[in-house]
């Protein structure tokens, strides 16, 4: 019977990859306590999950801590590495000042936004949300000064 389980949630992790590795979906923290926790920068959380032989960044919810959403799965630890890398440096600003930002469909806007466009800083992804909390946070505000200075 545990042969049929693990054979389940490896067909369907392998569906999952082929799909869109990079879908944001809600998930309980509870499930990955048999993965290693590879980096933790705040409430994100690379882990290696051995039983889907996967890479899975999740975000803890911070009003929630036994949800979160995994932001991507994927296979090879180098890209799951420099992804993990580019959404510590990004996400922080907008999870810690808004709570719309911890929705399944506004995350996956904001991700696929920091995916689509690296070079854009904080205060740009913030003005592309539109979400107006985002603008109190130190980190926005410091990216808007910058961008005055430098024009």
């Amino acid at each position: 019977m545990q042969f049929f389980g693990r054979l389940v949630n490896t067909l369907s992790g392998v569906t999952n990859l082929f799909s869109n590795p990079f879908r944001v979906k809600e998930v309980a923290v509870a499930d990955y306590t048999s993965s290693d926790r590879v980096r933790e920068e705040g409430q994100l959380i690379l882990f290696q999950n051995t039983p889907n032989r996967t890479w899975d960044c999740v975000l803890v919810n911070p009003r929630s801590p036994q949800s979160g959403f995994r932001l991507f799965q994927l296979e090879l630890e180098a890209d799951a590495l420099v992804n993990f890398q580019q959404y510590s440096l990004q996400l922080l600003p907008f999870y810690e000042s808004s709570p719309k930002v911890l929705h399944t469909e506004v995350l996956q806007h904001l991700t696929d936004l920091i995916r689509n466009h690296p070079s854009w800083s904080v205060a740009h992804l913030a003005v592309e949300l539109g979400i107006r909390e985002c603008f109190h946070h130190s980190r926005v505000i410091s990216s808007l000064e910058r961008m005055q200075w430098l024009a």
